[in-house]
């Protein structure tokens, strides 16, 4: 069955042009497994969702830039792992071919600091606030979240956080909460997208 919004919502959601997106918590389900031992975990295993990759994906066929901004630092296990998908995600053919571009990331920003980082971007992208969609789960990305034209946020973020939102994600942090964003954006252009390149 497919997914109804409000006129009102769909309204908001196409004048986005752009999507910054924390991580821990929103792209990850805010937990993290430790004391591993496998040389490849580093001490710390953190779980995301394809569909999320996927819903990204389906932004930048339609256009739409993306950036990720999040307190991950240096060289944790975190930061690691969100470097290296978004590296990933940035030797696509879709970006090679100059189809797609390219998922820009900050790493080790925080609170207040997230809002310059996100200036800086938008700035680079020619992308004003108003037309900026960001998602996030807790407090700290509160000033980012209040910065922007719409607010999105997991279905499991903190409540202070779901009552500050335009949309609030039916799909947990982790497991699709991005993809649901995502949704929701194709819906409100009309698009189809089943018609979208994937890769």
């Amino acid at each position: 069955m497919k997914k109804e919004y409000s006129e009102i919502l769909l309204a908001q959601a196409r004048k986005i042009k752009a999507v910054a997106l924390d991580c821990d918590g929103t792209l990850t389900d805010n937990t993290e497994a430790t004391g591993l031992d496998a040389p490849f975990a580093h001490g710390m295993l953190k779980r995301r969702s394809h569909s999320d990759g996927q819903g990204i994906s389906l932004l930048r066929a339609i256009g739409i830039r993306v950036v990720i901004i999040t307190g991950e630092a240096g060289g944790t296990a975190g930061a690691r792992m969100i470097t290296t998908l978004v590296e990933r995600w940035n030797n696509l053919p879709s970006v090679e071919d100059g189809s797609w571009q390219k998922v820009t990331l900050y790493t080790d920003v925080f609170c207040q600091s997230k809002v310059a980082a996100l200036d800086e971007w938008l700035k680079g992208v020619g992308v004003d606030r108003e037309h900026c969609a960001a998602m996030g789960d807790d407090l700290v990305d509160v000033p980012m979240l209040r910065a922007v034209g719409f607010r999105a946020c997991p279905i499991t973020a903190e409540e202070v956080i779901r009552e500050m939102a335009d949309f609030v994600s039916e799909r947990p942090a982790g497991h699709g909460a991005v993809r649901d964003l995502a949704n929701l954006i194709l819906t409100a252009h009309g698009i189809d997208p089943t018609t979208l390149p994937t890769k």
